[in-house]
């Protein structure tokens, strides 16, 4: 059985990391671009963002008894096999962890337009996993 308070304190984390990135939303790409401080506000609270969406995920894997996650990743594939993740949010939560190891580990790299980009288009996709993990774990 799932921990809720566990689950609610990552939920919390998640819901204050997406509220500071989305202070950034209405900046222009030009502005985010020169402003070191807006770039590393929104890839630190997007990286912050993932780690919890990975933990919440296997939390209510590992607290269900669905299987064992031996990477990041993995249990978004176990809830997409129990059938709570639809294929494509399956591979969209797998890239999001894709872009928290280049944040983590490839920081000299990031594509800063890239990350305006996910600032711009993507923050939905957080916002569908709050709404999964609300709907079917709390």
């Amino acid at each position: 059985m799932v921990n809720i308070e566990v689950i609610k304190q990552r939920l919390n984390q998640l819901s204050a990391s997406l509220n500071k990135i989305e202070r950034y939303k209405n900046l222009p790409l030009e502005k985010f671009l020169k402003d070191d401080i807006a770039q590393d506000v929104v890839e630190y609270n997007l990286f912050i963002a993932i780690n919890m969406m990975v933990d919440i995920a296997t939390h209510i894997v590992v607290d269900n008894n669905m299987g064992n996650p031996e990477i990041l990743g993995d249990a978004f594939e176990i809830l997409n096999n129990k059938k709570y993740l639809e294929d494509k949010e399956t591979k969209i939560y797998k890239n999001m962890v894709g872009l928290r190891n280049i944040l983590s580990h490839e920081y000299l790299k990031i594509d800063k337009e890239i990350i305006y980009e996910i600032l711009q288009y993507n923050l939905t996709d957080i916002k569908k996993f709050i709404i999964f993990v609300n709907d079917n774990f709390i």
